[in-house]
């Protein structure tokens, strides 16, 4: 009975052991995985300002000779060159981090052991949360697809986040990738076998142009947030957000969401860069 009861202790020490290392792992590779988008973001912005400057000397190269301090021609035309070859060469670099990190995300699913932070059946996949427990994800998950989010089950509150950003991705689509500055101006694009959406509990948090998205994978980026956040059964906070692809997410935070928003949302450009 003692070698018996000696090996049903080793066998779950080993399948203890198993699942631990398969969460560290899983872990590591998370953070690369943010390493790695802040890094595209970083170039992103770098390959902006090096277009800008780009036109800004083509400019200069084109303007009639109107003032005795104007750049000489020479010194603007090398500068181009350099420009052009720093700009493509960071532009592949964008590309290939862009691809890797789309690869990842198209990566087949990890073991069950090592599966629970990323989510189980029912609503979980669309939970953002550190437990561990698919159980409490689909329980936050029913909470925070309902609206109100302390009533009877629904997800009238899910559809009006995604009939809201389903909108604004149709009127950016159909404007030269433009988002909208506000919900009106999507009306027209309003899901017609939805409720009208509660626009006032929603922001748009993207102001930038699906253009400005070609080298960043938009289930990355937040496209609309709720507005006020609730509390959820762990004295937590929960808010719904929905990416730049649509997906919706129900995140769970305990610090005002500044890491995940951190990791998320692109600010708008600031004047100087407008």
């Amino acid at each position: 009975m003692i070698w018996r009861q000696l090996e049903i202790v080793v066998i779950a020490a080993i399948a203890a052991s198993g699942l631990v290392t398969s969460l560290a792992i899983h872990h590591q590779a998370q953070m690369k995985l943010r390493e790695k988008e802040t890094v595209l973001r970083q170039q992103g912005n770098q390959l902006d300002k090096l277009t800008d400057e780009h036109q800004r000397l083509s400019n200069l190269l084109d303007e009639p000779d109107s003032s005795a301090t104007r750049v000489p021609a020479d010194d603007c035309t090398a500068e181009l060159v350099r420009l052009r070859a720093e700009a493509e060469t960071l532009r592949k670099q964008t590309n290939e981090l862009a691809k890797e990190l789309a690869e990842h995300h198209r990566s087949p699913p990890l073991p069950y052991a090592a599966r629970a932070n990323t989510g189980g059946p029912g609503g979980s996949p669309y939970v953002v949360s550190d437990s561990n427990s698919d159980e409490y994800k689909e329980q936050l998950y029913r909470i925070g697809a309902a609206s109100p989010h302390f009533g009877p089950f629904n997800i009238d509150a899910r559809k009006d986040a995604q009939n809201l950003a389903e909108a604004v991705r149709k009127y950016a689509r159909e404007h030269q990738g433009e988002f909208p500055s506000n919900f009106d101006q999507a009306t027209a694009y309003f899901f017609k076998e939805y409720r009208p959406p509660q626009t006032s509990e929603f922001e748009i948090l993207y102001q930038g142009s699906l253009n400005d998205l070609r080298n960043i994978p938009d289930q990355v980026v937040a496209l609309v947030r709720e507005r006020q956040p609730w509390p959820t059964p762990r004295g937590q906070w929960g808010r719904i957000y929905v990416m730049a692809n649509g997906f919706v997410r129900i995140v769970e935070s305990d610090d005002n969401f500044q890491s995940w928003e951190a990791e998320h949302i692109i600010p708008p450009p600031s004047a100087g860069q407008q």
